[in-house]
């Protein structure tokens, strides 16, 4: 791969970035990168590059704020400091009045006298003597400038941990990320719903189990335990469920974040005309990374053109990678397997029908969900629907050779064991075939139809029937997955007027406060519109980055592969073979007032 030289390209893009001129990205990338895009570390310039006015002021030295937080290690108490911008180890080792060798000492596992430090870190500090700080009178907490979105925080009376709730996150990924229960928090925190906002500060209890069948704020108590946090008392006292393993809740807290390292093979096709689709996936996917990184991931993010089967990564690089996201058609992500060697997990980003890879290779991961999964779901969502009076419609297209979708189908209709009416006739039947489906309709009820065709002719006619048919004050809900959406002959006044039920892979909803803030973030970086793809890989970046940050590579050992996207959500599924399907669908129902909302 051509590698650009670092300093010049990195500082072009930061200075990019300060002006937020329209579209500056898609320009770098096509005007700089020639064949292959370049190999870069995104933690630097994703926290550098978006925001700073530094560079023209002087410099000034770094307060270092005394933290009240305490925490027991191995039997010993430390301060738990957070690394803010620009400080040193001088600095910090003067403020606590401790020496750097102590430092040291204490965070063995962290490398400090070799890596040095990091912004967001959490260090451990010897406590000691008064520090000058303490004496001095400085407060325990930075100003709201200085303060991470995210601050874990010791209690020693109460014996929970702060967390500050992020946009994505909810109570569910927030129980999951502490390895607690949701009970548990709401009982803490003295909870009557699981809704949680941004910003919000919520306590995590150190030991869940006292609070899973408590209410309000009280804990249930099993032994006389002292409220008090004292670093004389504890060293003292000996008790057993003080010394809690190092490899439990504070273990955890005190241990960095994975670092994940991500390559992205796509057809970006620089040496020709860039495909701008490749570019708006890309976009998404920075401005994700940006994002991660100022909530304290870091990552590794290296980027490859495989247009014209291309293959510029080494088998070093793949082993290297902790995910590869694309490239986007079958041969060429059975290309890239075959490179691979099985070392690394291969994403499918964008192609729902690369679902037959994830069944038949190991390593591989589909992250649209398949066409399956959405007739699946809308089965189970019309079998849901589904009251006394109300009358189910199977129509098939009479002479047509069975495919996959059709054939799926009528299994899934068939093994739901929902009650219904079969209806098979083709195209030039027409308007005749009219009277026989409103004979078989109710007037009593909802007549629910489902289409087992994937034909666009034959569903269009179909829906042109069933449009007419409303019109005879028939009340018709047509269910179907994403596939209809695409057929662009189809009047949406038609899909309106028929109260279409959609299990599809993608839908962005516009009400959503967090795509709102997306949108005015995007807009203000690249001067341009997302589209589909930008935000596919906005949620790509964001979901499998997390997952490594929080597990590392033995994110493949957990249970529970969900999350939330802005268009699409996740779900995976291991299959037989060793990958994973996406089999997570968004419900999407087309009203009358011709709104468009997701169902939730």
């Amino acid at each position: 791969m051509c590698q650009l030289n670092q300093s010049r390209e990195r500082t072009a893009v930061m200075e990019g970035f300060q002006q937020k001129a329209a579209g500056v990205l898609r320009q770098f990338v096509q005007t700089k990168m020639n064949r292959y895009l370049t190999s870069f570390v995104a933690s630097i310039c994703l926290m550098a590059a978006f925001g700073s006015e530094s560079a023209a002021q002087e410099y000034a030295a770094p307060q270092v704020v005394v933290s009240k937080d305490k925490v027991r290690y191995n039997g010993k108490v430390y301060y738990s400091h957070i690394v803010q911008e620009r400080q040193t180890l001088y600095s910090i080792s003067k403020a606590y009045n401790v020496s750097l060798q102590e430092i040291f000492d204490a965070n063995p596992d962290l490398h400090l006298d070799t890596e040095g430090l990091k912004k967001d870190q959490i260090i451990r500090i010897p406590v000691k003597g008064p520090s000058v700080a303490a004496e001095q009178g400085v407060p325990a907490r930075m100003s709201n400038a200085g303060t991470p979105e995210e601050t874990k925080t010791f209690d020693g009376t109460n014996e929970y941990i702060i967390h500050r709730v992020k946009w994505f996150e909810d109570l569910t990924s927030i129980a999951r990320k502490y390895m607690v229960s949701k009970e548990s928090i709401m009982n803490i925190n003295g909870m009557t719903s699981e809704k949680v906002r941004r910003k919000d500060e919520i306590k995590i209890p150190v030991h869940p189990e006292r609070w899973e069948n408590a209410s309000g704020n009280k804990a249930v108590s099993t032994d006389s335990e002292s409220n008090d946090f004292q670093a004389d008392s504890v060293e003292e006292a000996g008790n057993a469920e003080k010394d809690e393993p190092t490899d439990g809740l504070f273990g955890r807290l005190f241990n960095k974040k994975h670092k994940t390292n991500v390559s992205i093979l796509l057809p970006f096709n620089t040496a020709k005309k860039a495909d701008s689709q490749m570019m708006d996936f890309y976009s998404g996917a920075l401005l994700a990374a940006k994002d991660l990184g100022e909530a304290g991931n870091e990552i590794d993010l290296n980027v490859y053109d495989v247009a014209g089967g291309a293959m510029p990564v080494t088998e070093e690089r793949f082993s290297e990678s902790d995910f590869v996201i694309g490239p986007v058609s079958n041969t060429d992500i059975v290309r890239t397997v075959n490179a691979s060697k099985g070392k690394t997990w291969i994403v499918s980003p964008l192609d729902p029908r690369a679902e037959a890879l994830a069944d038949t290779i190991p390593n591989v991961i589909q992250a649209p969900s398949p066409t399956k999964s959405q007739i699946s779901d809308m089965i189970k969502w019309l079998d849901s629907d589904l009251r006394t009076n109300d009358r189910m419609i199977l129509i098939t297209q009479k002479g047509a050779a069975a495919n996959s979708y059709s054939s799926n189908v009528i299994n899934e209709v068939r093994n739901s064991g929902v009650r219904h009416s079969d209806l098979s006739f083709n195209i030039l039947e027409g308007r005749q075939v009219m009277g026989r489906i409103s004979s078989m309709m109710t007037d009593n009820g909802t007549n629910r139809v489902v289409v087992a065709s994937d034909s666009k002719a034959f569903v269009i006619e179909v829906v042109r029937l069933l449009y007419l048919i409303s019109s005879q004050k028939k009340d018709i809900v047509l269910y179907s997955t994403s596939k209809i959406r695409t057929f662009e002959e189809i009047d949406v006044e038609q899909l309106h007027a028929l109260n279409l039920h959609s299990s599809v892979s993608f839908f962005v909803d516009y009400d959503s406060k967090d795509v709102h803030n997306f949108l005015m973030r995007y807009r203000a970086i690249y001067g341009a519109e997302p589209s589909r793809t930008a935000f596919q890989g906005y949620d790509l970046m964001k979901f499998f980055t997390t997952l490594n940050s929080e597990y590392g590579r033995k994110w493949d050992d957990i249970a529970n592969h969900k999350g939330n996207g802005l268009q699409s959500d996740f779900n995976l599924v291991k299959t037989s073979r060793g990958g994973y399907v996406n089999e997570a669908v968004r419900r999407v129902v087309y009203n009358s007032d011709y709104s468009v909302g997701l169902v939730r």
